[in-house]
């Protein structure tokens, strides 16, 4: 008996401690897998793990009301909680007991990040809100955030708020920043992220700033060791709202009026406990203060939206969602307000947009802003909802720089058609359009400018500008109307360039004689003046086209022997000496066409007893057609080809006569016709013999 109640006892042993293995089996593979999948504070807070970051390990153990340090001008401290699914889990909450108990408003978790960084939402976070509007609760929200960048945090909130857009949200939407608990902390990637507390902070604003233009207000959830410790709390308090977590040991279970913090950076919401009790939610519970200073709430759409007008105005959407208030705000806040329907009498998003220019270049087309103006700004500065058809004060700056001197809307649509055919009558996109395209065509834009006649005008600006049209827009906006240039009227390029790679050119070239009498170089570079004058360097000169009235290379080279004999046929060397020396010596740059002085030396010796230039051309056409007033190339061909073949080139010798004159050079010579003119140079006429 003994022993079967042994085995019996033993039985049950093995079988709780297999139980048992199996479970904490389990718990160890939920809890690994819950690590990786994500964490909020509720997950752990609810299983009473509590980061010793939540505490106030200040001198004294009982918080003192004298320590806190709630933002300044609060009118009063509001009760409050925060929910996830956890409390639903537990029980389902009764939403008007949580109310009649005192509770004046709720924060909900909607959802949150992954490690992984994907996005996940709270099961319940559309049960408790609307539970807790019903009851009249004031509601805000809140996602656990694993953002390491600006644009992650920007995109948290994006992400929130298209949860909860088409709720009336007026607390704000919380960026709930906490470590994963310490056995985690591997796989955390906000623990891990290295972020110093600038970037933090930087991250923190960036949510709250995306809130804010969201239409929210954007605060930050943190305990008091990371928000000392991991931010600056300062930037934070200006920049949005700040939720604070900070505990007692032991912890409140109640709203006691006694509890604060240490902490020494202002604080909009406080939560003091996260083992509080409320009628209504089984279980724990955070409690939370609220420091209300009358100034956060959240978007009131009727500014710009009324139920029954809407209705009465938009058929074909009561038609699709009937005419339920709530189905009409939905579709006007998710398509309506796009579409820039009309929401009400007293606004038309397109009277808006024509009466007022400012928010024209802000916001373009984009309609849902307009109607965000107005609500939270334009009803309270006394702007105009409707009446407004037809454009006023069109927009002149873009980026931060005024156009209005080279630029007019009107102007501008009417002399370019393409551009209204093309984008409309949109004032913005037109001076975007206007300044990204328009000035780097040379668009005209407006009657008193005109970016050509700019150009031509002035050498200092062709000089540094080119041909890059913008920069002379951008230059009579910044400069060049204060110096009180001239924006019209020149049609002539006005002190053209004659510099180039720092040699001055102007005694051999000037651009409009240049471009007046080479007509292919006008055609090639009409006015650009740079490369007018890069041409003649480079090529005219070469060329010997005359480029100035004052100055004719061939006139140059015909006038003077000396230079002829330096440079020959090197056209671009006359020029260049006339530059250098010939100008200040005085030298004649025109009106020679004959060749004044011709060369008679050739490699040395003097040809002159049987050579003449113009016996020479004048009686032998051939030549002259070859080589015309070359007289070095003329002279060359004398020697080279002339003499052997027995041409006469000055009238007192001609080598026939003198062969048939002399035996003894007969006898020398024979039929070398070459070596009589050469015996005639050296010998002969010295001896006195006759050369005809």
């Amino acid at each position: 008996m003994k022993k079967a109640i042994r085995k019996r006892i033993m039985a049950a042993v093995l079988l709780c401690a297999m139980v048992m293995t199996t479970l904490l089996g389990q718990a160890g593979t939920l809890e690994t897998k819950a690590a990786v999948a994500h964490f909020d504070g509720n997950d752990y807070r609810m299983s009473g793990q509590v980061d010793e970051g939540f505490y106030d390990d200040e001198s004294s153990s009982v918080m003192g009301y004298t320590k806190g340090n709630p933002r300044e001008g609060y009118t009063a401290i509001r009760k409050g909680i925060d929910v996830s699914h956890w409390q639903n889990d537990r029980g389902t909450i009764d939403w008007s007991a949580v109310k009649n108990s005192g509770v004046e408003f709720v924060i909900v978790k909607v959802g949150g990040r992954y490690n992984d960084g994907s996005f996940y939402t709270d099961k319940c976070y559309k049960k408790n809100i609307e539970g807790a509007l019903a009851a009249g609760l004031r509601v805000g929200v809140y996602f656990w955030s694993e953002a390491v960048t600006e644009a992650e945090a920007r995109e948290e909130a994006n992400y929130v708020a298209g949860l909860i857009y088409m709720y009336n949200i007026t607390l704000p939407i919380c960026m709930d920043y906490e470590w994963c608990p310490s056995q985690y902390r591997g796989e955390c990637r906000l623990y891990n992220s290295g972020q110093n507390a600038a970037q933090r902070t930087a991250v923190a604003n960036a949510f709250m700033n995306q809130c804010a233009v969201n239409g929210y207000t954007g605060a930050l959830y943190a305990n008091k060791s990371t928000l000392e410790n991991y931010f600056d709390g300062a930037s934070l308090a200006v920049n949005g709202r700040v939720w604070l977590a900070n505990y007692m040991r032991p912890q409140v279970t109640d709203y006691a009026w006694w509890v604060s913090s240490s902490y020494a950076q202002p604080y909009d919401f406080f939560q003091f406990s996260s083992q509080g009790t409320v009628p209504g939610i089984t279980g724990y519970v955070d409690l939370d203060y609220w420091y209300d200073d009358g100034t956060i709430s959240g978007q009131d759409y009727s500014a710009v939206f009324d139920a029954t007008y809407y209705a009465e105005h938009n058929a074909d959407v009561v038609s699709a969602v009937g005419s339920d208030a709530g189905a009409l705000l939905s579709h006007f806040k998710n398509y309506g307000m796009a579409e820039g329907r009309q929401g009400c009498a007293t606004f038309d998003p397109k009277s808006y947009y024509l009466q007022y220019g400012d928010l024209r270049y802000a916001y373009g087309t984009n309609w849902p802003l307009y109607y965000q103006h107005y609500m939270l700004y334009g009803k309270a500065e006394g702007r105009k909802g409707t009446g407004c058809t037809t454009m006023q004060g069109p927009t002149t700056v873009y980026n931060g720089i005024d156009y209005s001197g080279v630029y007019n809307y009107y102007y501008y649509l009417e002399h370019n058609v393409d551009v209204k055919n093309a984008l409309g009558t949109d004032d913005a996109t037109i001076l975007k359009h206007f300044v990204n395209y328009g000035m780097a065509e040379g668009r005209q834009a407006i009657a008193s400018f005109n970016v050509s006649s700019y150009r031509l005008q002035y050498a200092d600006l062709r000089s540094a500008y080119g041909k890059n049209w913008k920069n002379y827009y951008l230059h009579y906006v910044k400069y060049g109307q204060k110096e009180g240039r001239k924006g019209t009227g020149c049609t002539t390029l006005q002190n053209a360039t004659t510099v180039y790679n720092g040699i001055n050119y102007a005694s051999v070239y000037d651009y409009n004689y240049y471009v007046n009498n080479n007509v292919d170089v006008k055609k090639a570079y009409g006015d650009d003046e740079n490369a007018v004058l890069a041409h003649f360097v480079n090529y005219g000169m070469k060329e010997g086209r005359q480029a100035k009235s004052t100055f004719n290379a061939n006139s140059y080279r015909l006038q003077y022997m000396d230079l002829r004999n330096a440079y020959g046929s090197n056209l671009k060397n006359y020029y260049l000496h006339y530059m250098n020396y010939g100008a200040k010596e005085g030298r004649k740059g025109a009106g020679c066409t004959t060749v004044q002085g011709t060369t008679t030396v050739y490699n040395g010796v003097d040809y002159s007893a049987v050579y003449d230039y113009y016996y020479y051309v004048s009686n032998n056409s051939d030549i002259k057609n070859a080589y015309g007033n070359d007289d070095q190339a003329v002279l060359a061909h004398f020697v080279n080809y002339g003499m052997k073949e027995g041409r006469q080139a000055k009238a007192d010798f001609n080598v026939g006569a003198y062969r048939g004159n002399y035996a003894d050079l007969q006898s020398a010579y024979g039929n070398d016709l070459k070596s009589y003119y050469l015996h005639y140079m050296n010998f002969g006429k010295k001896e006195g013999r006759s050369g005809i």
